[in-house]
């Protein structure tokens, strides 16, 4: 029997909650007077920022790229990303003064979202542009410095997005907005709640014209085209699909909340995250000389975590091999035999509904196998009333059923606990299945044990007319293989339904993925209880005979 022990090691960031921020260049002073700006204000946003710095450089900019941080990054990552090109600037963190509609005032991955707030005060550049650290540029967008005050796209009505702001640095204004920020709601609970009160009359100002040239002083605000902020949520919800030429965005903005493309599985709903992981094969080296944005944990992933389960499969299959090869080797010779086994135990058997019972005996235990053990539990089932003298022990049934989901449940928990987020999707897959299926078979596999050696104790049953047996009865394997053969088709099969029938659509995805998860549930319901219940009369009848050490 295998086991597999999992230890979850949680390290919590503590951060001083103050108000005005402190800066510390860490690497070159400013190169230009105007710069591409992002937050990174802990490990996970790491990638995210060198892909968007990988973007910003293949779009072939000269501006600045400033990254943010709190001091929160382990030292290999600050000089990865000053090595991918960025200036890496700390500013203490800015704790969310908790203005939002929220219990808590702000959700808690918004707790110091105010940071980004400094790039207010970002004097030493003439025009700062800021972007999310889950935007990835397409093109050249240096033509966004043009915008005249502070530009934002518009989003949800009269509200805008400050995943892409492009505005002038001012100490006068940034101490105004720090003085503003305790007091004034944010209907976000985060900053860009709070900007959308700083700048009320927002909604009425121009549309921004790349094409037409501006004054520096021309407009206060200015309403950038949603091509400089193109949502990836509204390109879900209108069946992947733009409602822009691709052509002409310069900007994609993954703001679907956890279908971030960093995440492995988050591709199968999202079309355009392939663009993103494009992005990423190109990053260089970074500082542990690890490419494509791989961390250690990542690497161990993909080079040995791939080939763990199929070690545990080969030794489970060499250690088993004494009770699989005589298994495998009765159920082929008794095949050509099985339909004449079956019309001459029709012609014997008396009326009724023991039919089973009464044509159980020594040729049947020699010969018919699990297929036995499969009858002997059915006529066994339809005359009991599972009560505690009775073939099966009480509430059996509901306890199988139970097992099994929780046997589910806790494997799917495991999986998504050991298989690194940011994998790259292809291994992501690979790993969840493989990890998944191998937890599975450990977990359930000595659930089904478990109920034999229950059976075995429980001895024998009125029930079973069977002779004294001297060697080890049948176990239910094939039966048990046919439903795992089954399991395992339908879950390869469930998420890419929906591209086999050249659904492209979200909604569509979601459906037939559902569609297909229904069929597996219900199947998977009837051989949670049919399995167990196998298992449990092999044990009963293996505890009619001598027992067997």
């Amino acid at each position: 029997m295998f086991g597999l022990s999992i230890s979850v090691l949680l390290i919590l960031a503590a951060f001083p909650s103050t108000e005005a921020a402190t800066v510390t260049v860490k690497t070159t002073p400013a190169r230009s007077s105007e710069a591409y700006a992002t937050l990174v204000y802990g490990e996970e946003f790491v990638l995210a920022a060198r892909v968007l710095g990988q973007s910003l450089r293949e779009s072939g900019t000269t501006r600045d790229m400033v990254a943010l941080t709190t001091g929160s990054l382990r030292a290999s990552s600050e000089l990865t990303l000053a090595a991918d090109g960025w200036r890496v600037v700390h500013v203490a963190p800015v704790h969310n003064p908790g203005t939002g509609p929220q219990p808590t005032g702000f959700p808690p991955r918004f707790a110091y979202v105010y940071t980004k707030l400094y790039i207010f005060k970002m004097t030493e550049y003439k025009k700062i542009v800021f972007l999310d650290a889950d935007a990835l540029v397409i093109r050249n967008m240096d033509v966004i410095f043009k915008c005249p005050g502070f530009c934002a796209a518009l989003r949800h009505s009269e509200r805008f997005n400050t995943g892409v702001m492009s505005l002038v640095p001012s100490t006068e204004l940034y101490d105004d907005i720090m003085a503003k920020m305790k007091n004034m709601p944010s209907y976000t609970g985060g900053d860009q709640g709070f900007l959308n009160s700083y700048f009320p009359s927002f909604a009425h100002a121009p549309l921004f014209d790349p094409d037409t040239p501006y004054t520096p002083d021309q407009y206060k605000y200015m309403r950038l085209p949603t091509t400089f902020n193109a949502d990836i949520g509204l390109y879900v919800v209108a069946s992947n699909r733009w409602m822009l030429p691709r052509s002409s965005l310069y900007v994609i903005h993954f703001t679907l909340g956890p279908f971030k493309p960093w995440v492995w599985w988050s591709g199968w709903l999202v079309r355009e995250n392939p663009a993103w992981q494009a992005y990423r094969t190109r990053l260089p080296v970074d500082s542990r000389g690890l490419t494509q944005g791989l961390t250690p944990r990542q690497l161990f992933a993909e080079r040995w975590m791939v080939l763990l389960p199929w070690a545990v499969l080969g030794a489970a299959i060499y250690l088993q091999w004494s009770v699989l090869g005589p298994a495998l080797a009765q159920a082929v010779s008794t095949l050509p035999s099985v339909s004449h086994l079956m019309r001459s135990r029709r012609q014997t058997s008396p009326a009724g509904g023991s039919a089973a019972v009464a044509s159980w005996g020594p040729a049947s235990l020699g010969s018919g196998g699990s297929d036995a053990v499969l009858r002997m539990a059915g006529s066994a089932s339809s005359g009991s009333t599972f009560g505690g003298g009775e073939m099966f022990p009480k509430y059996f049934m509901s306890g199988s059923l139970a097992a099994g989901y929780g046997c589910v449940v806790l494997v799917v928990i495991t999986t998504i606990l050991i298989v690194p987020s940011e994998v790259d999707p292809v291994y992501g897959w690979i790993l969840s299945y493989e990890w998944g299926f191998m937890l599975l078979g450990l977990t359930y596999g000595s659930f089904l044990r478990t109920c034999y050696r229950w059976g075995r104790r429980a001895g024998h049953h009125a029930a079973l007319q069977v002779p004294k047996l001297h060697s080890p009865p049948p176990l239910p394997l094939l039966e048990t293989a046919a439903s795992a053969a089954f399991l395992v088709a339908s879950l390869l099969i469930a998420p890419w339904l929906g591209r086999m029938l050249g659904i492209t659509s979200f909604a569509g995805t979601i459906v037939a993925t559902v569609f297909i998860g229904l069929g597996v549930i219900v199947v998977s319901t009837v051989q949670f209880v049919f399995l167990p219940t196998q298992w449990y009369v092999s044990g009963r009848i293996a505890g009619s005979g001598p027992r067997v050490a």
